[in-house]
C-alpha cells in the first residue's frame, strides 16, 4: 500500500501498522475504559469548555472522539496514515455528517503547527517508545512550545515498580478482539534500561504473525518530574492507580499495585 512503512521505519510505526493492517480492532476502542479516562483526564486538567487539546500518538482517536464529542476543538496526531483514517472512520460513524477532530501525520519530536493548545495528552503507551531520553525531552519540548501559558499536558507511563519482576503472559482467545484473532502477549521488564518489553504474537486463520516487540520506557515518579521540570513544565504532580483501573480521583503512587502512573504538569 502506498502509506506502508518502510521497512527500516521504528519499531512503533512497524509495530502499529502491523496490528492495525491484520484487523482495525486492534486500535483500542472507543469504550467505557476510554470514557472513563476522558472524565479523568477532565478532572486532572481542569479544562475549560471548548478547550483546544492536542492528542499525540492518538491511535484510532478513542480520547479525541470522545473530547470532541463533549464540544472541544481537538486535533488528532499520529506517524500513521492507516491508523488516523480508522480513527476518521471512527469518528464518521458516530457522527455522521458532523465537523469532528482534525487529524494530522506527524512525529511528536517535530509536533505539526496547530497551536497554541489549553492540554496536551500523551496516552496509550504514546510516551516512552525512543532509546534516549534526549529525545523523550525533544517531544516534550516540541509538545511545550504548542501549549498556551498555562496550558497542560496529561501522560501516562509505566510503573516500574509494579513491573519489576512480574513477567507475564496472557491468552486472548478468538472473540476477544476479533473472531478470527488469537493473541499470546508477554510482558518482561529490563531493569538494566529501565523499560517494559511486550511482544504479541497473532494467529489469524491459523497463519502466525509477529510484529515487533513493544519496549517502552518506564519513569520512576522521581524520574518523571525531573524530565517534565527539565522540558520547561512546573507544578508537575504524578498519581498512581489501582491495579489497572482508571482512578475516580488523582491518588497517590503505590509501589507495586499501580500498574499506571499519570502525570500533570502546566506551564
Amino acid at each position: 500500500m502506498p502509506d506502508a512503512p518502510a521497512p527500516d521505519a521504528p519499531w512503533w510505526t512497524l509495530r502499529f501498522e502491523a496490528l492495525s493492517a491484520l484487523d482495525p480492532a486492534f486500535n483500542d476502542a472507543v469504550d467505557d475504559r476510554a470514557e472513563q479516562e476522558t472524565e479523568f483526564i477532565q478532572r486532572l486538567a481542569g479544562s475549560p469548555a471548548g478547550a483546544r487539546v492536542v492528542d499525540i500518538g492518538c491511535g484510532g482517536g478513542r480520547h479525541a472522539i470522545l473530547l470532541a464529542e463533549q464540544g472541544h476543538t481537538v486535533v488528532g496526531v499520529d506517524l500513521s496514515p492507516r491508523i488516523l483514517r480508522v480513527a476518521r472512520q471512527r469518528w464518521d460513524g458516530r457522527n455522521p455528517g458532523k465537523p469532528g477532530p482534525m487529524w494530522m501525520p506527524g512525529d511528536m519530536r517535530w509536533l505539526p503547527a496547530g497551536g497554541p493548545y489549553d492540554l496536551a495528552l500523551l496516552m496509550d503507551g504514546a510516551f516512552g517508545m525512543f532509546d534516549d531520553d534526549a529525545e523523550h525531552l525533544r517531544a516534550l519540548g516540541s509538545i511545550a512550545d504548542q501549549l498556551r501559558p498555562g496550558g497542560r499536558i496529561v501522560a501516562v507511563t509505566m510503573n516500574p515498580y509494579h513491573w519489576s519482576g512480574k513477567s507475564r503472559a496472557v491468552h486472548v482467545p478468538p472473540g476477544v478482539i476479533a473472531d478470527d484473532i488469537d493473541v499470546i502477549r508477554s510482558y518482561r521488564f529490563e531493569a538494566a534500561r529501565g523499560r517494559i518489553e511486550d511482544k504479541v504474537v497473532v494467529f489469524k486463520k491459523g497463519v502466525r504473525h509477529e510484529p515487533p516487540a513493544q519496549s517502552l520506557r518506564a519513569w520512576t515518579p522521581v524520574e518523571l518530574v525531573s524530565l517534565f521540570r527539565a522540558a520547561g513544565f512546573h507544578q508537575v504532580r504524578v498519581h498512581g492507580t489501582e491495579g489497572w483501573s482508571v482512578p475516580d480521583e488523582p491518588m497517590p503512587v503505590h509501589p507495586t499495585e499501580s500498574v499506571y502512573l499519570w502525570t500533570v504538569a502546566s506551564l
